[in-house]
């Protein structure tokens, strides 16, 4: 009787917290425009190591880096789903096959401390961003100085 009991009141706690009607659909649609939005037109592109200078993070597996004071930017695919990536503050580039770039090809990856141990997160595709793109991304454009006039540390134009 008691294992019946058990076995009954398992049963409702599993199935309380399974949901097949639309409340589990919310979001998938939010979800796949994103991902589709997102998707790297060209994976082979490189960036100097030593030129990255910053990164946003758009999602656990997509890393904008940017280099030269955010004047070039550059999309970064990462394998699987790196946790917590959004919460960082800081990131390494690995250089992994030693040639001085960061490359959506070979063994080149991301790093980051997490819970006190290094997750490392293998660069799958890596893709210089044109202005058109980075609006489409929803990120901000470099501003372009006018002739003869240097650009002021931290200037960009922001998305009309």
């Amino acid at each position: 009787m008691s294992a019946r009991l058990l076995a009954l009141s398992f049963l409702l706690l599993t199935s309380a917290c399974v949901s097949q009607g639309p409340e589990s659909l919310l979001g998938t649609e939010e979800r796949a425009l994103q991902e589709r939005r997102i998707e790297l037109t060209r994976t082979g592109d490189c960036v100097f190591q030593s030129g990255i200078d910053g990164f946003d993070t758009l999602d656990d597996r997509h890393v904008v880096l940017y280099s030269g004071g955010r004047r070039r930017a550059y999309l970064a695919e990462l394998t699987g789903v790196c946790f917590d990536l959004g919460g960082q503050v800081s990131l390494t580039a690995v250089d992994g096959d030693g040639n001085g770039q960061i490359c959506g090809y070979g063994r080149d990856s991301l790093a980051f401390q997490r819970m006190g141990r290094v997750e490392n997160c293998r660069i799958l595709g890596l893709e210089q961003l044109s202005d058109e793109r980075r609006l489409e991304l929803g990120l901000a454009i470099p501003a372009r100085p006018e002739p003869g006039k240097e650009p002021k540390a931290g200037d960009t134009a922001t998305p009309q």
